[in-house]
């Protein structure tokens, strides 16, 4: 059975609400909770009704959609309906989990619907996909990357230090063990207890020494030191991959 998702539908304009009620009457999993026709309301509501799903609205009268999420917490899934595909890259920049262009067509609606069952959480033991899409909240903000896109993970202290493979670097308090759970493999490896490494990513393993090895990996700014057990481990999983 599929868990119930709560929406709130956030859009000032009657019609645009009265179709996506209509549409989400074929998925009984998904309960309409309450509908609000302005930033301001939608804030209140979420509030009061504690909605696990936003149907979200860009262009309003008193506002922008987006101006809604920094004043909700906990934040719940986001799926944003616009008449605009202008806002799209904005919009996978916050907790969005899909953008659908008006007018909504149902095999869509279906389709982000189905998202939000693959999204797993840092408590889910269920891994992502490799063509998931990942949402990292850090205490800067949000932002999306696909999950591909993580070149290595780093303990840092209560943090993780999550490397991009185009260069970027986010700060998440999220714990090693966390990422183990949800993290695919065989294509990401923990190498040992503070380092993961996307094995897609791995650009070089050079031993500097009998006992100590470095690896260059692709976004990582500089060489990750690696001890002699933790290098044996990566070039056996390097060297099954290859064989694949």
């Amino acid at each position: 059975m599929k868990p119930e998702l709560r929406a709130l539908i956030v859009d000032d304009e009657a019609p645009a609400r009265e179709v996506l009620n209509e549409l989400l009457e074929d998925f009984p999993h998904v309960r309409v909770v309450g509908e609000a026709t302005s930033v301001a309301t939608a804030v209140s509501l979420c509030a009061d009704l504690k909605p696990n799903l936003i149907f979200l609205d860009v262009q309003m009268r008193d506002g922008e959609g987006f101006s809604v999420l920094p004043q909700i917490a906990p934040l719940p899934s986001v799926i944003f309906v616009t008449a605009y595909d202008k806002f799209a890259a904005r919009a996978f920049e916050v907790n969005a989990v899909d953008y659908l262009l008006k007018p909504v067509s149902q095999d869509r609606l279906a389709h982000a619907l189905e998202r939000i069952l693959h999204q797993p959480t840092a408590t889910n033991s269920k891994p992502f996909r490799e063509d998931d899409r990942i949402f990292l909240k850090s205490d800067s903000g949000m932002r999306v990357a696909y999950v591909t896109e993580i070149s290595g993970i780093e303990a840092q202290e209560n943090y993780t230090r999550v490397y991009l493979a185009n260069g970027t670097t986010e700060f998440l308090r999220r714990t090693m063990n966390e990422w183990v759970k949800v993290l695919p493999k065989p294509l990401f490896l923990r190498v040992h207890r503070s380092l993961i490494v996307n094995l897609s990513c791995v650009g070089k393993v050079l031993a500097e020494d009998r006992d100590d090895s470095v690896i260059e990996m692709a976004g990582v700014p500089k060489p990750i030191p690696l001890g002699r057990k933790a290098a044996l481990r990566l070039r056996t999983a390097l060297r099954l991959r290859n064989q694949v």
